[in-house]
């Protein structure tokens, strides 16, 4: 097959990692694969095109893709694209984000009845509502959809009246070599100044307002007043980070309790692997939670918060524990049982490993998305064939 992703960005943040090895897997299977992301405004060695090239991904930046819609590479792309897709003979156009589904959506649909067929993948950390532009898009620039969860499934057929043919669950992918538990990892605890025997908790993200880092240490507050010796790595970045990290510690008393970690590059699989818990309360941009289904695949428990994705993620009981989201009192609680619980966390560990082991397979993700554009293009065939005449009465 032909297949096109458009990715309206250059960052190398949210869904663009796994939308690289999408790509990369299905040119593996022999597949024509070519990316068009935005083109990156000033050097930066940790972009969308830089990651292309490193893994040997094909990538273009001949077309604006800008989501600011700013106007000459928006009439750039509306007249250029559609000669592009059909001169290049494309059999799917993938979309990936808002402005891109808007724009290729566009342009593909006045390619007429030839036209590829239009999947768009749904990385939204929770289900769209029923807006007018969301029904839009999805209604009339969509042939096909891809969620991560089957409980996301159920709720866009059930708000959107998708049929059901017409929606998929695609595979999350981790990194199972590196996050492989079995692993020689660095002593990150030492790096740290945490003992060895305190219990850690720690938290991936870039800690914007919206990531309830108010309610993580409101309840780290109330694990401290009980268990003392616990500490809370905080692992990330923020142009936010002093409102929403930084001045609450210090209010809550909590600087001997929370290390500030910063952003990991090369030890960042180490550092994960130094952690006793994991806890996420709100995903980022890219709603599959990476980090979380990173640390599952250590063998790490999770505690995380019933939004989004994030309870068919983690087995409550299982591989985790789930608490209703904005309750710091049941997110300590959760903690506490597990710092008081060391079997149950090696239990829980082991379990969220075997789970990762099972869902998280990278190699999954090519064969889900090759039946899937099959099962679309057929449905589209079958849609502009030509009606057979009826037969004549008393005919042979």
């Amino acid at each position: 097959m032909r297949i096109l992703h458009l990715y309206s960005d250059w960052k190398w943040t949210g869904p663009a990692e796994p939308v690289l090895h999408t790509c990369l897997d299905l040119q593996a299977r022999g597949h024509h694969v070519l990316l068009a992301h935005s083109a990156q405004p000033q050097f930066d060695e940790r972009t969308l095109g830089t990651k292309a090239r490193e893994m040997g991904v094909n990538s273009t930046e001949q077309f604006a893709l800008d989501r600011y819609l700013h106007l000459r590479g928006t009439f750039h792309d509306l007249f250029a694209l559609p000669d592009f897709v059909r001169r290049e003979a494309f059999d799917v156009v993938h979309l990936h984000l808002s402005h891109d589904h808007a724009v290729g959506g566009l342009c593909v649909k006045r390619l007429g009845k030839r036209r590829p067929v239009l999947v768009r993948t749904l990385h939204n950390r929770s289900v769209l509502t029923p807006s007018l532009g969301a029904r839009l898009l999805l209604r009339w620039f969509t042939d096909g959809y891809l969620v991560f969860t089957e409980g996301f499934r159920q709720e866009y057929i059930r708000r959107f009246r998708i049929p059901p043919d017409r929606i998929g669950v695609m595979p999350m992918p981790v990194d199972l070599e590196r996050y492989d538990p079995a692993r020689q990892f660095q002593n990150m605890r030492h790096v740290f100044g945490i003992a060895p025997d305190a219990p850690l908790i720690g938290i991936v993200g870039r800690f914007q307002r919206y990531r309830r880092m108010d309610v993580f240490l409101e309840a780290a507050r109330r694990v401290v007043a009980e268990e003392p010796r616990t500490r809370f790595l905080v692992i990330g970045r923020s142009g936010q980070i002093e409102d929403t990290v930084i001045k609450p510690v210090a209010q809550l008393g909590l600087q001997q309790h929370v290390i500030l970690a910063g952003y990991r590059l090369a030890d960042y699989a180490d550092t994960l692997a130094s952690l006793d818990i994991f806890s996420l309360l709100m995903p980022g941009f890219d709603g599959t939670a990476r980090a979380l289904r990173e640390a599952l695949a250590l063998g790490k428990p999770a505690v995380v918060s019933d939004f989004g994705m994030l309870p068919d993620i983690v087995q409550h009981g299982k591989t985790g524990l789930v608490v209703p989201e904005g309750d710091p009192e049941a997110l300590a609680r959760a903690w506490i049982e597990l710092i008081r619980a060391p079997e149950r966390r090696r239990t829980m560990g082991e379990a969220a490993h075997r789970d990762a082991v099972a869902r998280f397979r990278p190699d999954l993700i090519a064969p889900c998305l090759e039946e899937f554009y099959r099962r679309l293009i057929a449905l589209r065939s079958a849609a502009a064939a030509p009606t057979p005449p009826h037969a004549t009465p008393g005919a042979p």
